[in-house]
């Protein structure tokens, strides 16, 4: 092997043991022993020996083998985000072109069915939405743009060490830019949440979760879809998860205590809002879950507390006033609970739950035509709500208008074959139009539902008395009385009906 010499006159044909790789260095960059004390004694740690050169450019290798995987993986992330966001704006076409098709077809009750999401258009928030995402994917190209020019000018300088600190430059640079596609998902998660798609928003938290699985509010909104999907246990167990990520998440903590009141664990969902409420004392959404769980454990009074302290942190947490007017119901103090059940359907005209309940309500004030309205108006917003078609069947008879009545009483029944009280009422309505045989029908199908269901039986045998069938009668209102009816008001209905 030819051996590399010195050309410097005073130490000619030195053997040359290395470079110098200080970029400001203006000498020969090769030197022999004599030249490193005499032209780079300012920057001696520089002058690097071939054997060490071989060493620093197998680390570079090494380093650029590194680079290269983890762009491979950014950009196959970045493909499969696309893919998603691709996906979603389809399904979203596909959705928009069903409903052209259906105001076409003049199916007006499918339509409004999915009205929420030509509002989200109209308010221009998806708008607005696609047009942040694009800005945002354009930072991100231009930025892969720069940064591809800064790395042909690194590869031109690989002689030098500064090499290996712009490349960890790139790489720091691409680690920023794979947090846009993150936050980008997770944003479309939480957009498709609020649209109710569900199971679309699961998908996309399941992309966020993947590249970022210490981030404690995608856990808590995954399980709150789940949720909304009637997955309990699995939105509890999400729900887990975010508080082992961060036990300080109020609201993780609140959406656990929600989920276990569905599963009527009553005592374990007010240790879980206590524990949301000692991390933020001012979460309105909690006070009132409590309430919700302490109204289940029939602690009446505890539970109109936790609403008022709802109530007084927000105002406008419809949710505190229909449920204080729920548990009022219990001290049948009806008037102050159609206030409360009007104040949460001027925060949220579209709550057909506080419409029904109004009108139930009213019912009991025996204000019939007044809760009628009530009931139209929850049907207009849930066709398929059964217990206001009930409700309004209820109001119907009230009135006298035992046909009409019957009719709703079928709606209802159709929507849940197995509505026991829907079924005692028609056999009520059926009764009152003198038809006891069709009413006692009803009344069996009752029965055989719930074997406990006192009043079926006592209308039972009210309507056995009146085809004269006296012993069977007597069978009935037994059986009411062995349940629990109470003695007088059977006694009222006997001589009354």
């Amino acid at each position: 092997m030819k051996i590399f010499r010195c050309k410097y006159l005073s130490h000619e044909n030195e053997e040359i043991i290395g470079f110098c790789l200080n970029q400001n260095c203006q000498n020969a960059t090769q030197f022999c022993f004599e030249c490193l004390n005499m032209n780079h004694q300012q920057h001696f740690n520089d002058c690097i020996r071939f054997t060490k050169i071989t060493q620093f450019i197998n680390e570079f290798i090494q380093l650029n083998n590194q680079s290269k995987k983890q762009l491979q993986e950014i950009s196959k992330q970045v493909q499969n985000h696309f893919e998603q966001i691709q996906k979603n704006i389809d399904q979203d076409i596909k959705i928009l072109e069903n409903m052209n098709q259906q105001l076409s077809n003049n199916d007006y009750l499918t339509f409004k069915s999915q009205i929420h999401i030509i509002k989200h258009y109209y308010s221009k928030e998806i708008e607005n939405q696609i047009q942040y995402q694009v800005l945002q994917l354009n930072k991100i190209l231009e930025t892969i743009k720069s940064k591809v020019a800064k790395q042909n000018q690194v590869v031109d300088q690989t002689n030098s060490v500064q090499n290996k600190d712009s490349n960890n430059e790139v790489n720091n640079d691409f680690k920023q830019m794979e947090i846009c596609p993150f936050q980008e998902i997770f944003n479309n998660g939480i957009v498709l949440h609020d649209l109710q798609r569900y199971q679309e928003a699961i998908e996309s938290f399941n992309i966020a979760i993947s590249i970022n699985p210490n981030d404690d509010s995608i856990w808590n909104y995954k399980g709150s879809a789940l949720n909304n999907l009637n997955k309990i246990q699995e939105a509890i167990e999400y729900y887990d998860k975010a508080i082992s990520i961060n036990p300080c998440n109020d609201d993780a903590w609140n959406n656990k205590g929600q989920a276990l009141i569905t599963l009527k664990q009553y005592q374990e969902a007010i240790n879980c809002q206590g524990k949301a409420i000692s991390i933020n004392p001012k979460n309105d959404k909690a006070w009132c879950n409590k309430g919700s769980a302490l109204h289940n454990l029939k602690k009446y009074q505890e539970a109109m507390d936790c609403y008022d302290k709802a109530i007084s942190l927000n105002p406008k947490n419809d949710k505190a006033w229909y449920n204080k007017g729920f548990t009022l119901q219990s001290f049948q103090k009806y008037s102050e609970v159609i206030y409360c059940y009007d104040r949460a359907i001027s925060i949220n005209p579209q709550y057909d739950l506080a419409w029904n309940n109004k009108g139930s309500a009213l019912n009991n004030l025996k204000k019939y035509s007044d809760a009628i309205e009530c009931f139209d108006k929850a049907i207009s917003i849930n066709p398929k709500y059964y217990k206001a078609w009930n409700n309004k069947g209820y109001a119907l008879h009230g009135l006298q208008k035992c046909s009409e009545a019957i009719e709703c009483f079928d709606q209802a029944i159709m929507l849940k074959p197995k509505f026991k009280t829907a079924l005692k009422n028609k056999g009520s309505a059926l009764s009152s139009l003198e038809q006891y045989q069709k009413a006692i029908e009803c009344f069996d199908k009752a029965i055989s539902i719930d074997p406990k269901f006192e009043i079926a039986y006592s209308d039972k045998g009210l309507a056995l008395h009146k085809l004269k069938q006296y012993k069977d009668a007597i069978l009935s209102f037994d059986q009411a009385l062995s349940i629990g009816i109470n003695l007088l008001s059977l006694i009222r209905k006997v001589l009354f009906s």
